[in-house]
């Protein structure tokens, strides 16, 4: 089956950087996307399809990756740069309010988009991420929020040589088997929708995702999740160590209304490797909060 086709556009943000939006599909519900760190729209290929008629996708390429361009100001890489991204990449494809969704990193973007632009937000759905403080939050391994960011700042000074390597790594007919063995994707995982984003790993900026992913160990959204008061559904797989069970724990902790699904066998890609669990979970979820607007 093919991958989606998406209509792109260039917008500038609200300090002038450029960005380029993805929208695909129509329907009578808006649903705009953040993606995980170095993914792209297309890793929610399966939801799309399922959506077709239903919602109306937006989503973007996070400042300095693929599509659009780094800031003037390295600095300007936080999660509050990009909730305001997300709210100009709204503002130019006329979006006044939506159901928000993040993949991976989007989870953190999400949580303090629905925070700080409650008035735009009808809804929040979450998918294998945390909530904040990344290298603390998202791993249960023993010294990881000590040795993580050393090697991230590693990462940074190696940044030049990191896209040929990649590049030859993900094109090795062994890279996917390798990646099973060590329990990072599922058997179940849709091929040619994963590679299709990890073979555009060499066209990253990969200081611009260091630096990013730095910012994200900064950013601790635990108290904007006591500010958001629209529906939230998180998913998570069980295998997934970017959400082991404190995260969900959190979540229920401060958003009392919020809901929860785990998708037994998912690691961090259970989209891709459980697509019909996710869809009909978020089916429900649509069904139960928006019926009226998909009855529209």
């Amino acid at each position: 089956m093919s991958l989606p086709e998406f209509d792109r556009q260039m917008i500038r943000s609200f300090d002038g950087t450029e960005l380029e939006v993805q929208t695909w599909g129509n329907g009578p519900m808006t649903l705009v996307i953040a993606n995980g760190l170095g993914g792209t729209l297309v890793a929610w290929t399966p939801l799309l399809r399922a959506l077709r008629g239903t919602a109306r996708i937006v989503s973007w390429d996070y400042r300095g990756l693929y599509g659009s361009r780094p800031p003037a100001d390295l600095a300007h890489l936080t999660v509050d740069h990009h909730v305001r991204d997300m709210a100009a990449v709204m503002d130019a494809t006329g979006v006044t309010q939506a159901v928000i969704a993040g993949w991976s990193m989007g989870v953190q973007v999400c949580i303090q988009a629905a925070a700080d632009l409650s008035d735009r937000v009808a809804g929040v759905l979450l998918i294998n991420g945390t909530y904040g403080r990344v290298f603390e939050t998202a791993f249960s391994v023993p010294g990881s929020r000590h040795l993580l960011p050393r090697i991230n700042q590693a990462a940074i000074l190696l940044a030049p040589a990191l896209p040929p390597i990649i590049g030859a790594l993900t094109r090795q007919r062994w890279f996917l088997p390798a990646m099973e063995r060590m329990g990072i994707v599922d058997k179940r995982l849709d091929r040619e929708v994963f590679l299709a984003i990890a073979t555009g790993f060499d066209q990253l900026d990969f200081d611009v995702y260091h630096r990013i992913m730095a910012r994200l160990n900064e950013h601790d959204g635990e108290l904007a999740l006591s500010r958001i008061e629209v529906p939230l559904l998180m998913i998570a797989g069980d295998r997934d160590a970017m959400t082991p069970p404190s995260v969900r724990h959190v979540v229920h902790k401060r958003v009392p209304h919020a809901e929860s699904h785990v998708i037994p066998g998912g690691t961090h890609y259970t989209l891709l490797e459980y697509p019909d669990a996710v869809i009909s979970r978020v089916r429900r979820f649509f069904a139960d909060h928006y019926a009226a607007e998909l009855a529209a």
